[in-house]
């Protein structure tokens, strides 16, 4: 079964990505020749067809001239992207628990590629999936961030504290501040749900719980800002320290 990925910058990540289109369909108006040579040189085949086809594809999505057919979803397993990171000192990972928003999914995959994040941790239950809604938000940046399913998120978080990962779980119940942690070595962040939060065994299982100071009459963040907000200064801080 085919995924169908929609919009310009979508298809060319895609197309730069590992998990190469089968087909790309393109507005005969648009012919747009960077899309067209990528596919050329993928070895992708390209067709150009009317915007009326394409609009009958999308079903009302703004698919801006170009549709992608990408074949399903390719997960890493856990066990693959663990072993890839044994010698990796300064290891990043993006751990969430229960993102069910597909926007903030994708919005948390592109964050998390701008900042150099080496994969990212969902779970298999109550997790919003790898969908075309999440690709076309993400911009198609699941194609180069590694994404994990895995069916019990605490027990990961056991075997990453074995290998050396400190555990920084982001809630706004935390008892220090964001900037406040050490965040050299191997790091996994933990973003919870957009109602629930992080779920109290996977907070018992955090060696840190930080929160971001906010002072204002909206008193908490989307899944989204909360994580680019920490992984904005994860990235800030371990510049500063190579310096």
């Amino acid at each position: 079964m085919s995924d169908l990925i929609y919009g310009r910058n979508p298809a060319i990540n895609a197309l730069q990505g590992r998990r190469l289109p089968t087909k790309v369909l393109i507005s005969e108006t648009m012919g747009d020749k960077k899309i067209m040579a990528l596919a050329a040189e993928k070895g992708v085949p390209c067709k150009l067809v009317s915007s009326h086809l394409l609009d009958q594809i999308a079903e009302g999505r703004n698919h801006q001239g170009v549709i992608c057919y990408l074949p399903s979803f390719r997960y890493t397993p856990f066990e693959e992207m663990f072993s890839s990171l044994a010698h990796k000192e300064e290891a990043l990972l993006l751990i969430l628990d229960g993102i069910e928003d597909p926007v903030n999914f994708g919005s948390l995959i592109r964050t998390a590629a701008c900042f150099g994040v080496d994969g990212i941790v969902i779970g298999k239950n109550r997790q919003v999936q790898v969908t075309p809604v999440v690709s076309k938000v993400a911009t198609g940046a699941e194609e180069s961030v590694e994404i994990a399913q895995v069916v019990n998120i605490s027990q990961s978080l056991a075997l990453l504290k074995k290998a050396g990962f400190w555990i920084v779980a982001a809630d706004g119940k935390g008892d220090r501040l964001f900037d406040e942690v050490d965040y050299s070595g191997k790091i996994a962040l933990i973003i919870g749900s957009e109602g629930r939060g992080i779920s109290q065994l996977v907070l018992r299982n955090s060696d840190f719980i930080a929160r971001i100071p906010i002072s204002g009459p909206i008193t908490s963040l989307n899944a989204a800002i909360s994580g680019a907000i920490f992984l904005s200064m994860i990235a800030s801080k371990r510049s500063h320290s190579k310096k």
